[in-house]
């Protein structure tokens, strides 16, 4: 026998209120990101024709969750992050949690080279200043006009020269910020799982096929062992399936309460 189940998508319809209500309040990093069935993450180097309307409402879910959005410069750069809006609803559960209205952005950078007039900062007032997440020894002259517009945080260099992502998060985690939410990019997301500091990954595979060359969820040197990934939970919606992961030491533990 193969062991192969059907595993049946069924059951109650869930908006972003009832997503966040699922997705609990529990501290930790996740990671949320979105693949073609051929392994894009994006197309024409954009991420927003590879989503959906389910998958728009698991993202408002998952950044109704987080106390921080960790986001490279690059995806930042492409996508026109701005502010962090939720509908009124989720800003209420989060209150009723003890959280903050909305999250904030913490973008990493190691050069700081950053437009302030990005919407991420341009659209922030005082309560939602996004951080950046650089190295000691950053260019002074960028540093200085980054500093208005934003909260520095300063971590080691990697051998890369690139800030060294677990100390971030732990450095975020300090500042009262224990529930990180990472949407890549791909290299951002990469050191992450690398580093064995995401709890959960959620994938959304959406229903389109690419062709060609392009991004994967991951970019970087390929890890020493593979990364192990348990399967906690399946949505569908239509056309699209959305996988929640538990990720790396012990994921592999339970498998056999998969359904």
């Amino acid at each position: 026998m193969t062991g192969l189940r059907r595993r049946p998508i069924a059951g109650e319809e869930l908006d972003a209120a009832g997503l966040l209500e699922w997705l609990g309040d529990d501290p930790g990093v996740r990671a949320n990101m979105v693949t073609s069935p051929d392994g894009h993450a994006t197309i024409r180097g954009r991420v927003g024709d590879l989503t959906g309307e389910a998958d728009q409402a698991l993202l408002l879910a998952l950044r109704g969750w987080c106390d921080v959005l960790l986001v490279g410069a690059g995806t930042i750069r492409a996508e026109g992050y701005g502010v962090v809006d939720l509908p009124p609803r989720l800003g209420e559960i989060r209150q009723a949690r003890g959280q903050a209205p909305r999250p904030v952005l913490a973008i990493v950078s190691g050069s700081l080279d950053l437009d302030p007039a990005l919407p991420a900062f341009a659209e922030a007032g005082p309560d939602s200043r996004p951080w950046v997440v650089t190295v000691a020894g950053a260019d002074p002259a960028r540093r200085a006009r980054l500093e208005p517009y934003a909260q520095l945080l300063e971590v080691a260099a990697g051998p890369d020269g690139r800030p060294l992502l677990p100390v971030a998060v732990e450095g975020l985690r300090t500042a009262g910020l224990p529930r990180v939410l990472s949407e890549g990019g791909p290299t951002v997301l990469a050191e992450l799982v690398g580093a064995g500091v995401v709890d959960e990954l959620f994938l959304t595979v959406s229903p389109t096929l690419v062709g060609g060359e392009g991004p994967r969820i991951l970019h970087g040197h390929a890890y020493p062992e593979p990364v192990d990934l348990r399967l906690l939970d399946v949505l569908g919606a239509r056309d699209e399936v959305f996988l929640r992961y538990a990720v790396g030491a012990g994921s592999r533990s339970g498998g056999a309460d998969r359904a």
